[in-house]
């Protein structure tokens, strides 16, 4: 069953003579519990492409289907609906400094009122390993934790879909080895779908089913 299907997508920037067009006809389909790579240059539009699957970048022309519903026909609470299903893994992180990591992957079980948030946070926090710095501050953490943290509040409201957006290019090669062993486990375990932009051809032939290339 395709859980992602994008047609013929186009995605511009500006106006007039100094529009960009950052995606030209852009098709991809994405099976359920699939991890799928997208490669291209700097500026090939594979960052923009997640944004257009999770609704974060309007699109001009063309069809973004996630589980079966038009991502340009949702707005407001329908829209953030369907975020909540599709998790978002950062290059840089993208924690809150000032919290600790407990508190990190609790915000958005906070954010929609779920229950049993402390049994759920850690929980996932014996998953990525760190069950131990619950109440560690995150800016004590080396980069390899600091992204488990972020795979862990990406997990927190149990979705369907994963999106990583360069989540290893800031990591050492160790560290970066423990990452994929952790998604590549994730993808297996909890037959979750991934879809990861990279520039490591490693990755791709470690973790990937298939391939987008973004020329």
């Amino acid at each position: 069953m395709d859980i992602v299907t994008v047609t013929n997508l186009t995605k511009t920037f500006g106006h007039g003579p100094r529009q960009v067009k950052a995606l030209d006809g852009v098709d991809l389909t994405v099976e359920n519990g699939e991890f799928v790579a997208i490669v291209g240059s700097s500026g090939s539009g594979k960052s923009t492409l997640l944004r257009c699957l999770n609704g974060l970048e309007p699109y001009q022309m063309g069809s973004v289907k996630v589980m079966g519903v038009e991502v340009a026909s949702l707005e407001g609470t329908a829209l953030r609906m369907l975020q909540s299903k599709m998790g978002m893994i950062f290059q840089n992180f993208n924690l809150m400094s000032r919290k600790n990591v407990f508190d990190n992957v609790a915000f958005p079980l906070s954010l929609w009122g779920v229950a049993k948030r402390e049994e759920r946070v850690m929980e996932l926090l014996e998953l990525v390993g760190l069950a131990d710095r619950a109440k560690q501050r995150v800016q004590s953490l080396s980069g390899g934790q600091k992204q488990r943290v972020g795979i862990a509040r990406a997990l927190a409201l149990n979705p369907r879909v994963l999106l990583c957006d360069e989540a290893t290019s800031a990591l050492d090669p160790k560290t970066t080895s423990s990452i994929l062993d952790l998604l590549e486990d994730i993808n297996k375990r909890l037959n979750l779908t991934i879809i990861m932009v990279t520039h490591q051809m490693e990755v791709v032939k470690r973790l990937c089913h298939s391939l987008l290339m973004l020329d």
